[in-house]
C-alpha cells in the first residue's frame, strides 16, 4: 500500500471509519503532513503523518485497526493514541497514524 499526502490531503476535515470490535467509530482527519526523508531512498514513498479527532465518550487503545475507505484497500493501520487536543472543550481524544 503506497498512500501519498496529495491522495490523502482531500480527505482533511472528513471523516475516517474505523472498524473495532466495540463496532464502527468515526474519526476526523484533522492534519496530513509529510515527515522528513532523511536520508530514505528514493525508491520509497515519503513518511506521512495523520492526526485524527475522534468523539469524546470512546478511547480507542494503540492497535491495527481496519479503515473503511478504498483507500486503504484493506490493510490494516495502527492507530496509536497523541496528547489530546487543548483547543476542544471538551477534550477530543487524538491518534496518529505513520505510513513509512
Amino acid at each position: 500500500m503506497r498512500i501519498t499526502l496529495d491522495q490523502l490531503a482531500p480527505l482533511t476535515g472528513k471523516e475516517l471509519i474505523v472498524k473495532t470490535s466495540h463496532g464502527s467509530v468515526a474519526l476526523s482527519l484533522v492534519a496530513v503532513t509529510e515527515l522528513p526523508r532523511r536520508g530514505l531512498p528514493a525508491q520509497f514513498a515519503t513518511p506521512l503523518s495523520l492526526v485524527l479527532h475522534g468523539p469524546s465518550n470512546i478511547r480507542l487503545a494503540q492497535d491495527n485497526y481496519y479503515i473503511d475507505h478504498p483507500l486503504f484497500e484493506g490493510q490494516p493501520c495502527c492507530i496509536v493514541p497523541i496528547a489530546p487536543s487543548a483547543t476542544a472543550a471538551p477534550p477530543l481524544p487524538r491518534y496518529q497514524i505513520i505510513f513509512n
